[in-house]
Parts: structure tokens; C-alpha cells; sequence
């Protein structure tokens, strides 16, 4: 589910789930998990790449899985539906994102310091046309990368952008030729890890700060609702209907 490489003192971990567009499954997001610890404490590793395989970054979470959840569950199980990890991590993370970057996928974006788009790259949070909402983040980051009017016009509508969109708005760091994208994103990652390590982190820890202020309880709360979704009957109407292909039936409750 995960494949996990070093170019010198960079880990590329690579989501390797193609044939699923790389959805995340609790299966996918705890090797990852478990991949980002290894990593964190390796010392030989100053930097992580993160990419997906198959010509998509992450097209979402896995919604055969999240189907037939309860609230009961997912609060027991304090379910995301994505790898929460992520944005915890103290060691620069460049991420590499082509095709879809949807949902759980958008909100791994959002948890990267450096974010490389080919120009075939789209980006955005479906999860209102399916019932449900972002559980990782996607409310509380989204707002503070491109603000609130644009997270509102992505997260209310679940539309997607396109990379050039997503650079304008802050999204995205740079875009590049899709055929160029690993070239340029390791370039960037191989840069970072020539430079002092300890500094760094520093770097890393200050900027955050400016993001800090309310952040720990936005995504408390955001967690909240997300469970709070499961147990409607709009979140498992949306969910099946697209499983189903058909359009969704919502009633509002």
C-alpha cells in the first residue's frame, strides 16, 4: 500500500493503491502512518516526498469502507478517513501531486509544506455531494492556505480546480509540465536536504506558528461534526448513490 524509497537522504513514500486512484483506505492511511513514523525518526532522512502511483495523487477516501460506518464507530474509532499523521510531521514534506488530489487527498496536500503540480493535477473537497464533510482537516487548513471565500466556493459546492487555479489562489507551489513533475519535485526535495537540518525544522516550526492560533481546536471540532455526519441518513444516501452512479437523493436529515 505504501512504497517507500530513499534518494540519499530523501523518503519517497509513494501511495501505491492505483488501481483505487490511491483512495484511502484505513489500510493505505495506516501504513502511512507507520511509514511518516519511520521516517520522523530516522536520522539519515532529512526530507519526505510524497507521491501517488498510477497517474493520480489521491482520489479520496474509500467510500466502500466508509459506507457502512456508524457514528458509534467512527467516534470510537476517531475516523478521518484520511492520515491526520501527516500534519504532525517536524521534518519538511514536499508533496508531488498529478491527477486527482480529491478529499482525504486534498487534505494531505494541505498537511504538506511544499506542494509540485503537474499541469494534469485537480484538486478540491467532494465530500458535500456525498453527504459527509472533511474529517482531517479540510475545513480548518483550507481556509488559512487560499481563504475563506475561495475554501467556501470549493467546500460548499465540491467543485474542483485545476492546477493553474489552485497556484493562483495558494493552493499549489509551483505548476509544472506533467512530464516533469518528479524531476522538479525531487530537485526540490534534494535542495532541502543539502541545507542544515536543525534550521530547518526551525524554518518549518515558525511558520506554522502564524497557522497555530486556533487550529488544534478547529480540527477537534471539525472531527466532531465529520462523526456527527454518519449518522444521518443523507451521508449514507450520497455515499451509496455514488457507488450506485446515480444522482443522490438528499432529505435533509
Amino acid at each position: 500500500m505504501i512504497r517507500v524509497e530513499r534518494d540519499g537522504a530523501v523518503a519517497v513514500l509513494t501511495l501505491d493503491r492505483p488501481a483505487a486512484r490511491n483512495a484511502l483506505s484505513v489500510e493505505l492511511t495506516t501504513a502511512l502512518e507507520l511509514a511518516l513514523d519511520d521516517a520522523e525518526v530516522d536520522d539519515e532522512v532529512r526530507v519526505v516526498l510524497l507521491r501517488g502511483a498510477g497517474g493520480d495523487f489521491a482520489a479520496g477516501a474509500d467510500l466502500k469502507e466508509m459506507l457502512p460506518l456508524t457514528e458509534e464507530q467512527v467516534r470510537a474509532m476517531d475516523f478521518s478517513g484520511c492520515c491526520p499523521r501527516l500534519g504532525r510531521m517536524a521534518k519538511p514534506v514536499v508533496a508531488a501531486v498529478e491527477g486527482y488530489a480529491l478529499g482525504g487527498g486534498c487534505e494531505l496536500v494541505e498537511m504538506c509544506d511544499i506542494v509540485i503540480a503537474a499541469d494534469t493535477a485537480w484538486f478540491g473537497h467532494p465530500e458535500i455531494t456525498v453527504g459527509t464533510m472533511p474529517g482531517a482537516g479540510g475545513s480548518q487548513r483550507l481556509p488559512r492556505a487560499v481563504g475563506k471565500h475561495k475554501a467556501m466556493d470549493l467546500l460548499l459546492t465540491g467543485r474542483r480546480m485545476d492546477a493553474a487555479e489552485a497556484e493562483r489562489c495558494g493552493l499549489v507551489s509551483r505548476v509544472v509540465p506533467a512530464g516533469r513533475l518528479m524531476d522538479e519535485a525531487l530537485g526540490v526535495a534534494r535542495r532541502l536536504a543539502e541545507l542544515s537540518p536543525a534550521i530547518l525544522a526551525m524554518v518549518k516550526q515558525s511558520v506554522s506558528r502564524a497557522f497555530e492560533p486556533g487550529l488544534k481546536e478547529g480540527l477537534a471540532f471539525e472531527r466532531r461534526q465529520f462523526h456527527r455526519t454518519f449518522a444521518t441518513h443523507d451521508r449514507r444516501e450520497g455515499m451509496a448513490a455514488f457507488l450506485e452512479r446515480r444522482p443522490a437523493r438528499f432529505m435533509g436529515a
